[in-house]
């Protein structure tokens, strides 16, 4: 009986608290038509389960700043130093944004068999970027099980 109440916390709302976060510049693909052939609509979450899945997020960060200087300034994003995840306890949590305001994770939480993201999107200030250029935020959080998805 005593470890059905340790347990029934977990399964409502438990909050999840991010081990470490993460921000900065990432490739998005096109969102526009392309010799009227539809790009497919992406997901802004990613969630990075293994070490295939880290190598394919960390190949969309750019290893250059955007910038008008020439060359443009190295990108200084601690991802690029790709550093050791265990997958076996941890998931990487990530939220894209096909802008320069990125978005704001507000929360990480456990319902019942699912793991919500509450994200916030803040409004967008003009800045002019390359198309293909947006934004991103992600948290590294204990390995969870379920299904995870977005909520704004």
């Amino acid at each position: 009986p005593l470890l059905v109440l340790l347990a029934l916390p977990q399964l409502n709302a438990a909050e999840i608290k991010p081990i470490k976060s993460y921000g900065g510049i990432i490739y998005i693909p096109r969102l526009f038509s392309l010799d009227g052939v539809k790009p497919k609509k992406e997901s802004p979450l990613i969630v990075v389960q293994d070490a295939k899945d880290y190598e394919r997020f960390l190949k969309r960060i750019p290893t250059r700043q955007i910038s008008r200087t020439r060359p443009a300034p190295i990108n200084t994003d601690p991802l690029l130093k790709k550093p050791k995840v265990d997958f076996s306890k941890h998931t990487l949590i990530v939220v894209t944004r096909p802008s320069m305001t990125s978005p704001v994770i507000r929360a990480i939480q456990t319902k019942t068999k699912r793991v919500e993201v509450v994200v916030h999107f803040p409004r967008e200030l003009p800045a002019a970027h390359p198309v293909n250029i947006g934004t991103y935020t992600a948290v590294l959080i204990p390995k969870v099980d379920g299904m995870i998805s977005l909520v704004q």
